[in-house]
């Protein structure tokens, strides 16, 4: 008995492990069940989706493709390609859309509306060039077919946003699970503006300080709105070198401000997209050259939202474009006679800010040879008056390539249509311009038919050389100055006091615009234009001398 006791004892304890694995992988088996479960029950309950953001900047009104400028059609169609890959894209412009070119000049933006209503442009910043057709005609027009965000932009009188400008704007987007992403564009515009534009065109208003703006509205957003993502719409210069990504004292900051997810930039017609801060910015050329992206991963997961930057892209715009805008072009360009050759360019003649905007450059002589041309028609009593044409280079806005100079091309040249007007000077006065017009930050000021001498950067000694003479111009020499309206004003930073009583009426009263008095001095060209032909001013520095100014 006790015998068989103790042997069922004995024999119960040694097949007791032999149980123990079978019962640890029943265990495992029952928890990884259960981990399923719940990864599966959480995989429910995280949902994705993905928003690109489209934008392009610094269009100028390029609307007719030649060149390098792809043209209106092709911008829409890269846009509406983007579309189709990302259906909740969101569309939008840096600023600068219209002013800028001949064809938008005569058609005060035509077909703008139609080509923005194709792509689904949201809204745009505000560039200085918003402000070239007046105050009147960006507030009663411009605004009331295309929405602008501007948060720096104040009235004087209370410090308020004008009536028909938001500081901010918000853009809904339907997700696939049928949420909504709420996305805060809060614009931004250069405080260069009042020096970039007719100063009579901004009164009342105040271009304040756009980081300390941008901040008071960020922190608006947090206690009124509540939106999943901010981007920074800002029409103000950034480029690929600057440590902080603005190229602007008073917007080096923006990066840096809490709550900034994103920044679209303009002004600079630069192509950018990088990271500073970590916050990613990106800038589309100029002319409709590129499309921006930025690209964001949205993220939903037990009922918090995450909406991150996957990374983004500048897309070169080219192709066969869309054929209605492409069509409506074509009409504006028959209509205005945009194809009709004035001229014939035997080589490319070169204005450009990254190439010569510290140089004399030939298209700068041709322009201002016009000028001198028209006033000299006009005005037979200075037949023996020295007469010297001037223009500020940001005024000039493209080269001549070489083959015909259109009349697409030369307008193109001198888009904005200023009036030509003409001042008495003297020897000392002009010095004191020529001298003040060589600065880096707004580039040199153009001329022609003259022969200067530099002492540093002071003119010791001028000879003007027009008609084939060689006349030194001293202090008190009477001469006379012609140029484009736009800096006697005060326009660039130039001292409007050089000017100021100094006008010649009898010419002045004549409103002749610019771009007019170019077409009729390029129909009377009976040869090709060339660089030596253009007469650009000859620098003479140490005994040496050569056509134009060795850029620094």
């Amino acid at each position: 008995m006790s015998g068989a006791t103790k042997y069922r004892a004995r024999k119960g304890t040694r097949a007791w492990p032999f149980c123990i694995p079978f019962l640890i992988g029943l265990i495992c088996a029952a928890c990884a069940g259960q981990r399923k479960l719940a990864a599966d029950e959480e995989a429910a309950r995280v949902f994705t989706d993905t928003l690109a953001i489209l934008s392009f900047n610094d269009f100028h009104g390029a609307f007719a493709a030649d060149e390098a400028i792809p043209g209106a059609a092709c911008l829409t169609r890269t846009v509406l390609d983007e579309r189709r890959r990302y259906p909740r894209a969101i569309v939008v412009a840096g600023g600068d859309n219209l002013s800028g070119s001949y064809f938008s000049k005569m058609t005060k933006g035509e077909p703008f509306d139609e080509m923005s209503r194709t792509m689904g442009v949201e809204m745009s910043a505000i560039g200085n060039h918003e402000f070239d057709w007046g105050l009147a005609y960006l507030r009663d027009t411009a605004a009331r077919r295309m929405p602008y965000v501007a948060a720096n932009i104040t009235r004087e009188s209370d410090g308020r946003s004008p009536d028909w400008l938001a500081p901010y704007r918000i853009v809904e987007r339907r997700l696939r699970d049928g949420s909504l992403l709420r996305v805060a564009f809060v614009g931004l515009t250069t405080t260069e503006t009042p020096l970039k534009t007719t100063r009579a065109y901004v009164n009342g208003l105040r271009f304040v300080n756009p980081s300390r703006a941008c901040e008071r509205t960020i922190a608006r957003l947090r206690q009124e709105e509540r939106v999943d993502l901010i981007v920074v719409l800002a029409h103000i210069g950034t480029d690929m070198r600057d440590p902080r990504g603005f190229v602007e004292d008073d917007a080096r900051d923006l990066p840096f401000i809490e709550g900034v997810d994103a920044i679209i930039s303009g002004h600079t017609h630069e192509v950018v997209l990088r990271r500073v801060n970590d916050v990613p910015i990106v800038q589309a050329g100029v002319n409709g050259s590129h499309v921006g992206k930025l690209l964001f991963l949205i993220r939903d997961s037990a009922g918090i939202r995450r909406v991150d930057y996957m990374g983004g892209d500048t897309i070169r715009v080219a192709g066969s474009g869309h054929p209605a805008i492409r069509q409506a072009v074509g009409r504006i360009m028959d209509r205005y006679g945009l194809s009709e050759v004035l001229a014939t360019a035997g080589e490319t003649l070169t204005h450009d800010w990254d190439v010569n905007s510290l140089d004399f450059t030939p298209v700068g002589a041709l322009v201002t040879s016009a000028y001198v041309h028209c006033f000299r028609e006009r005005m037979p009593a200075y037949a023996d008056v020295p007469v010297v044409g001037v223009n500020h280079f940001g005024g000039i806005r493209a080269s001549l390539p070489q083959g015909p100079i259109t009349r697409l091309r030369a307008g193109n040249v001198l888009p904005f249509g200023s009036p030509v007007v003409a001042y008495r000077f003297d020897g000392k006065r002009l010095r004191q311009l020529l001298e003040e017009g060589r600065r880096p930050a707004y580039g040199y000021l153009q001329s022609s038919d003259l022969t200067l001498t530099f002492e540093g950067e002071r003119i010791r000694k001028m000879v003007y050389t027009g008609g084939g003479q060689a006349m030194e111009i001293a202090d008190d020499t009477p001469c006379v100055v012609v140029l484009d309206a736009f800096i006697t004003n005060g326009g660039d930073g130039y001292d409007a006091s050089l000017f100021t009583g100094y006008g010649i009426e009898a010419f002045n009263r004549l409103g002749i615009v610019t771009t007019d008095a170019f077409f009729d001095y390029l129909r009377a060209l009976r040869e090709p234009v060339t660089t030596e032909s253009t007469r650009m001013p000859v620098i003479s520095v140490e005994n040496r001398i050569f056509a134009g100014e060795k850029k620094h």
